[in-house]
């Protein structure tokens, strides 16, 4: 992609997820973003179909963002270091992920979330489960909900706890799904 696209993308969505964080998703508008960008109604338009599509790839963004870097410093191991990786990320992207979470009417993201969490159990269950008492259903989403929950509080509470305590805390409440998913 040619790089003064890049560059207009990037200030765009900058734009917007400064006025996200000032206004709320409601109260923005294509003019808004044009003017504090400094650029043409029409050049938003040229990327972006409307401000709705703007939040879709604004949260794809950083979704990706978070699952690149969970690539890339953790192994396929439902462990400490996979945990405590993704509260480091978080923590150093406060933020970011804190205005996505927590804006109103940005559920888009959670839901995104969620799902790709939920994907990730299910892949490490059915690779790894060696219980079959576990329903892979019914485990998935306790994990993922569980996990989800304890990121939107911590976030949500600006960080009431550093990451080797949240990491820590949660290893212990997931021991008894792990020993049987991990185990191997």
């Amino acid at each position: 992609m040619d790089r003064r696209i890049q560059k207009t993308r990037q200030s765009i969505m900058n734009t917007f997820i400064d006025l996200l964080a000032e206004k709320g998703f409601e109260k923005i508008t294509i003019n808004d973003i044009a003017k504090r960008a400094n650029i043409n109604r029409g050049t938003v338009y040229l990327h972006y179909v409307d401000k709705f599509d703007l939040l879709d790839k604004c949260i794809e963004t950083y979704v990706e963002q978070l699952l690149h870097h969970c690539a890339n410093s953790a192994d396929t191991k439902l462990d400490v270091s996979a945990f405590q990786s993704v509260f480091e990320y978080l923590e150093k992207n406060f933020t970011i992920y804190k205005l996505l979470l927590s804006n109103e009417g940005i559920g888009f993201f959670r839901s995104r979330l969620y799902a790709i969490i939920a994907q990730t159990v299910t892949e490490v269950i059915g690779i790894k489960s060696e219980n079959h008492a576990f329903s892979n259903g019914v485990t998935t989403h306790f994990l993922a909900s569980g996990f989800i929950g304890v990121l939107e509080w911590w976030i949500n509470n600006s960080m009431p706890c550093n990451v080797q305590e949240i990491t820590e805390q949660l290893m212990f409440l997931l021991e008894p799904y792990t020993k049987h998913l991990v185990s191997r």
